[in-house]
């Protein structure tokens, strides 16, 4: 008795899983670009959100995640700049200030050490007379 073993075909499961693919990026790219025309914040929230894919399917595909964090980035960057410098009558004091705190901060760590290093002194004199 021969048994007939069937070749199988699994070219239409392929294909299709091909074409879910590019579906899937095309809806990606047409997520950003809207959430760019409509001026809304890209992350990979939004972004996932608006094209109806899961965040892990954008943080697996290298290309896209590098694309969505280089946009967030860029939005990022205004926000992170530092402030304009203030005029130089206001800061003067601001300084004065700031360095009377340093003063009286550092005045305090070095009685503090003073303190620490008699301690030592002792301690370590009690350990010689130990010995």
């Amino acid at each position: 008795m021969s048994e007939k073993i069937w070749e199988r075909n699994t070219t239409g499961l392929a294909l299709h899983a091909q074409n879910r693919k590019e579906q899937k990026r095309q809806a990606v790219e047409h997520a950003i670009a809207t959430l760019l025309r409509e001026q809304k914040p890209v992350n990979f929230n939004t972004v996932a959100r608006t094209a109806a894919v899961s965040k892990a399917y954008l943080y697996s595909q290298s290309d896209l995640r590098e694309r969505i964090d280089a946009l967030r980035e860029q939005e990022l960057a205004p926000r992170l700049r530092p402030p304009a410098a203030q005029p130089a009558g206001k800061t003067d004091a601001g300084k004065d200030l700031v360095i009377l705190a340093k003063d009286r901060r550092i005045k305090e760590l070095q009685a503090e050490n003073r303190k620490l290093q008699q301690q030592l002194k002792v301690a370590l004199g009690k350990a010689y007379e130990q010995i």
